[in-house]
């Protein structure tokens, strides 16, 4: 009877400790799935060699939500980055060169219409001339970037 009753007290004790480690884990199983644009694989946002994930970064993470979104600071340093590293192939205005317009309702991939999706494809790269930005940008930056985008009028 003793023994029983021990080991009922150790498969409770084992419960608990279980479901108190799985809540602690809760919140990165709500995080974001990043997927490839180009073939909906996962895409690793481990940060690259020397990157560290900021603040902001880490809420996208788990959120999909962009922090910098309408902050004056945040869209001018996206306007930088942009004009340093977009506008070549999206036009000064995001009004699409060479490369689709980011200002009309025509998308080359339809996930880009939230802030996830247009990390993916910055980030992770698409087709024709959109490289990956992995590495050539933070992923703070990026989320600049996408600020910036954002902000930007249609035409």
């Amino acid at each position: 009877m003793l023994n029983q009753l021990r080991s009922a007290r150790v498969r409770t004790l084992f419960l608990l400790a279980t479901g108190v480690m799985f809540l602690s884990f809760a919140p990165s199983l709500a995080a974001i799935e990043f997927k490839n644009a180009l073939d909906g694989s996962p895409l690793d946002v481990a940060p690259a060699d020397g990157e560290t994930l900021t603040e902001a970064v880490k809420a996208f993470h788990e959120t999909g939500s962009n922090p910098y979104d309408g902050g004056d600071a945040a869209l001018a340093q996206g306007k930088k980055l942009f004009d340093e590293n977009c506008q070549v192939c999206h036009g000064k205005v995001g009004e699409g060169r060479m490369c689709p317009s980011l200002v009309d309702d025509n998308y080359a991939y339809p996930r880009v219409t939230s802030d996830v999706g247009m990390f993916e494809v910055i980030y992770g790269g698409a087709t024709g001339a959109m490289r990956a930005y992995k590495g050539r940008l933070t992923q703070d930056q990026i989320l600049h970037v996408i600020a910036y985008i954002r902000s930007l009028e249609p035409q």
